[in-house]
């Protein structure tokens, strides 16, 4: 199917794929139609949740620093009742209220 888009759409069309990191306008265009569909199918909130190619390059660049960064973590109960121990506290200090 070709789409012929007049010039101010097209550019736009090309900025916003630049920012998202996709390589091209077609394939933006192709992820926002499948984004569409899947909201019709998923809901708003699943769909709008998947990843981009810039996303998709920067996950993957956090996960790196992440596994470069120490040794390992056990992820047991203990651990993540002291990250919602932590993340309590903080939200209390932010919000103002004495923990």
């Amino acid at each position: 199917m070709t789409i012929t888009l007049p010039d101010e759409l097209r550019d736009e069309l090309e900025r916003k794929a630049k920012a998202s990191g996709f390589a091209t306008v077609d394939e933006y265009a192709l992820n926002l139609v499948i984004e569409n569909m899947a909201e019709d199918v998923e809901g708003p909130d699943v769909a709008h949740s998947r990843l981009t190619p810039r996303n998709r390059a920067e996950l993957e660049a956090m996960l790196d620093e992440g596994m470069n960064s120490g040794g390992d973590v056990i992820a047991d109960n203990a651990f993540w009742a002291e990250r919602q121990r932590v993340l309590l506290e903080k939200l209390a200090k932010k919000s103002g209220i004495a923990s």
